[in-house]
């Protein structure tokens, strides 16, 4: 199996998960309503902790209460009465992981894994199994998605079991997720597409700056993550209004951009449901502000050819082209289709990152090589349990 074969399995897992919900649910839904935590802690490291901060928002939208991303090494103090600490790891080998699950045994702590016989699911009173299945290679990609809808799907059902969240909230959320599960696939293939047309550009990247705003800057860490796992490049991630401050400053012929791009309408539908009820995450940008990530990648357009933007096609059109001029599609920009809330945006924006890891390396001769550096990196320091 390859990492093209894995992504290409994400739209019907994703369409499973979602059909088997309570399956997977159902005894976290019974921890959670008994023990009633006050705060939340989601540990973990890399992917699985791009994972967690990307969800993390979401977990606080639904159960109103502080919910914290922490990586296992910086796990130093538990805030709250009754706290919960889920270590989330697709592998559960992970040293700082079970070193951390040992430190805080004295705190309700669940396992949530993709390998139901890991060392970190011993170390935990209570196990969740991420519904990903097997990913026997190094960097991952279908437990990325899969992890976030898991968390997703924990705090929904947990909060309508509990009563903190109503069944007309939920049914909402709910058909917004499959609604993304029916663009899934479509997404995939759009992407594809998008790949092959931009092969050599990409080919050429030798330092990649990625910049969203709200929940696609969390999104940016994991396709930055992906590319120095795989092309062996740098890559750096930034929330676009910090990107002004500085990091911008540093652009230059051989530094390649990848800009994620929202539309006006899709603000409008956030802030209707934003103000509806009267919390989640603040998004309410004017069209200006929305305007102001694409005309940076304009700029950095003119100064770089490996500049590319990812949005729904309404805000690419909206960003990218000029005021009162006849716009022609760039091929650079790839159009996605959107549930038009900002909480599925992980399962539209990755795609493209995801499979610039899979097929670019390919193409430049080093397939593997990432992998073969982390073993060796491994072996010094023993980053997995042997």
């Amino acid at each position: 199996m390859t990492m093209l074969d894995y992504i290409g399995e994400q739209p019907e897992l994703f369409r499973k998960a979602l059909g088997t919900r309570k399956e997977w649910t159902e005894e976290f839904c019974r921890i959670f309503a008994g023990e009633k935590p006050d705060s939340i802690y989601l540990i973990a490291s890399g992917t699985s902790g791009n994972a967690a901060r990307a969800a993390a928002p979401f977990l606080e939208w639904v159960w109103e209460r502080p919910v914290h991303a922490l990586a296992p090494s910086c796990l130093s103090r538990v805030w709250g009465k009754r706290p919960l600490l889920l270590f989330i790891s697709q592998g559960g080998k992970s040293v700082n992981m079970l070193t951390a699950a040992e430190r805080m045994k004295g705190y309700l702590r669940i396992a949530v894994t993709g390998n139901a016989d890991s060392t970190l699911n011993a170390l935990c009173k209570h196990q969740i199994l991420i519904p990903c299945g097997e990913e026997a290679i190094g960097p991952k990609t279908k437990g990325y998605t899969m992890t976030i809808l898991l968390l997703y799907l924990l705090a929904l059902e947990s909060g309508l079991f509990e009563g903190s969240l109503n069944k007309r909230r939920y049914e909402e959320i709910m058909s917004a997720l499959e609604r993304t599960a029916g663009q899934f696939a479509e997404n995939l293939r759009r992407t594809r597409v998008w790949i092959g047309e931009n092969e050599d550009e990409l080919s050429q990247l030798s330092k990649l700056y990625l910049a969203g705003e709200g929940q696609s800057a969390l999104i940016a860490a994991e396709g930055a993550l992906k590319v120095m796992e795989t092309l062996m490049i740098p890559a750096f991630a930034f929330e676009f209004e910090e990107y002004l401050h500085g990091p911008s400053c540093s652009l230059g012929e051989s530094v390649g951009g990848f800009y994620f791009l929202s539309s006006e309408e899709q603000r409008k539908e956030e802030r209707k449901e934003e103000e509806s009820q009267d919390h989640g995450e603040n998004e309410c940008q004017s069209k200006e502000d929305i305007l102001r990530i694409g005309r940076m990648a304009a700029y950095h357009r003119e100064i770089s050819p490996m500049v590319f933007c990812c949005g729904r096609e309404s805000g690419l059109e909206e960003a990218v082209c000029e005021k009162d001029k006849i716009c022609e599609r760039d091929k650079r920009d790839l159009f996605l289709l959107s549930s038009g809330q900002w909480f599925t945006r992980p399962f539209e924006e990755i795609l493209p990152l995801q499979l610039i890891s899979a097929v670019i390396p390919e193409k430049k001769g080093i397939e593997g090589m990432g992998m073969k550096c982390f073993k060796a990196i491994d072996q010094r320091l023993g980053v997995k349990e042997k």
